[in-house]
């Protein structure tokens, strides 16, 4: 069974209990790494200035403490990292993410749905992103 190595398990930490209850969940299947959760102001000046966010800060949903955003991405052992190029990897794992989540949801385990950096109008299409963020999940409240 995969598990989280210590720096993910921090940065996982650092984010809602929602978040981590739905990340605790998809570890024990899918092997896969915690790149970021909450962004002080300095990261997420950093981030944006890098092109990796499209707000500064304090306008991350990074920002706030607890984090209501993560960045994760899946872990290739015999690579022992991710692969960034493989966007059909980061969607595989985040249809994952997003089952884990509505089943955490619908069993009253968790109380927010969750969002996906690359289907930001979750119509459950990938190309009309204007701007793609594979390894990124934010909690939305469900009204």
């Amino acid at each position: 069974m995969p598990s989280y190595s210590q720096s993910s398990q921090k940065r996982l930490e650092s984010c809602h209990i929602d978040i981590q209850t739905i990340f605790n969940e998809v570890i024990k299947t899918v092997d896969h790494s915690i790149f970021c959760g909450h962004r002080n102001k300095q990261e997420q000046t950093k981030a944006f200035e890098a092109n990796l966010s499209q707000v500064q800060y304090p306008n991350s949903r990074h920002n706030s403490i607890p984090s209501m955003a993560i960045d994760a991405g899946p872990y290739f052992p015999e690579l022992k990292n991710t692969d960034w190029k493989d966007h059909k990897a980061f969607a595989f794992f985040a249809g994952y993410v997003k089952c884990t989540a509505f089943r955490l949801f619908n069993e009253g385990k968790i109380k927010h749905s969750i969002r996906w950096g690359g289907d930001w109008d979750s119509d459950g299409r990938t190309l009309d992103q204007t701007f793609n963020d594979l390894p990124h999940f934010e909690l939305v409240r469900v009204k």
